[in-house]
């Protein structure tokens, strides 16, 4: 498997040799009329020039993502899936952040399973942003290496081609490998609301889903939610206190819609659990 930095580079080079092709054309002559503008060729799909990076089974498997092939494993994230993409759907919702009221509930393995689980849509989009800044997991959940910084990104100093990758032909990823000290300014910046508003014009995604950190932890999360549509709420059945998990939904209701709460850890009548398994 190649090097997320690698296949990166890769896509640049690609990028960049299609453009001087293009610079190298020649130059259309003074005397042929401008075409209609209902006639213009549709502009290039961007997807297919971002660099594409193949997923370790393995490493899924011991980081429980198991939503990428349908089985009765990934069955609770499919559900999960259905629910969302109707409820999103039902009110025009594009983007969907997912926290939790303190961490080790699961949020980020849950975020991991439903953008899999959405990219066996083929007829949806999704891009998965690693938003949880301080602590960035979903790269090694993935079991993906050299992750760049995704900072550069929300500052405006660099493009969505050159910080994401691509898994299979309808899932991007906008990871973050490197953490940050202190995101808060930045998660609640202008430039990225810029960039993500750019992100979203240019690749169009169906549903864009932020993995962000835990509410009560800090004012991460707060500072971020102004920019979603919806925020999936992550308890854990023997963790979470009902206090916390309390003033956890009463404070991203102030800032932008509960789609719901997916409570993780139930241990059921027979003894078994339902669990969404994570450290995230």
């Amino acid at each position: 498997m190649e090097k997320l930095q690698a296949a990166i580079e890769i896509a640049r080079r690609k990028r960049a040799s299609q453009d001087g092709a293009a610079d190298l054309r020649p130059a259309a002559s003074a005397h042929v009329e401008t075409p209609d503008p209902d006639q213009r060729a549709p502009a290039a799909d961007p997807w297919p020039d971002l660099a594409e990076v193949e997923l370790d089974r393995g490493a899924l498997i011991r980081s429980r993502i198991l939503s990428q092939n349908a089985s009765m494993e990934s069955t609770p994230f499919d559900v999960l899936r259905t629910k969302i993409l109707y409820q999103m759907r039902q009110n025009g919702w594009r983007r969907l952040a997912i926290t939790s009221p303190m961490p080790q509930c699961g949020k980020s393995t849950t975020s991991v399973n439903l953008a899999l689980a959405l990219s066996r849509q083929p007829e949806l989009r999704t891009i998965l942003f690693d938003f949880d800044l301080r602590s960035p997991t979903v790269a090694q959940k993935l079991g993906l290496k050299d992750a760049p910084s995704i900072t550069p990104l929300l500052r405006g100093e660099t493009e969505f081609a050159d910080q994401a990758v691509r898994v299979g032909p309808n899932l991007a990823l906008a990871l973050s490998g490197v953490p940050d000290s202190d995101p808060t300014r930045l998660l609640m910046s202008d430039s990225t609301r810029e960039a993500l508003a750019r992100v979203q014009t240019t690749y169009d995604p169906d549903i864009m889903i932020f993995d962000l950190p835990s509410i009560l932890i800090g004012d991460d999360a707060r500072a971020f939610l102004q920019h979603v549509d919806c925020a999936l709420i992550l308890a854990r059945a023997d963790q979470t206190r009902y206090g916390d998990f309390d003033s956890c939904e009463r404070e991203v209701g102030e800032y932008t819609n509960v789609l719901g709460v997916v409570l993780n850890g139930y241990r059921r009548s027979d003894g078994k659990f339902d669990a969404i398994e994570g450290d995230g």
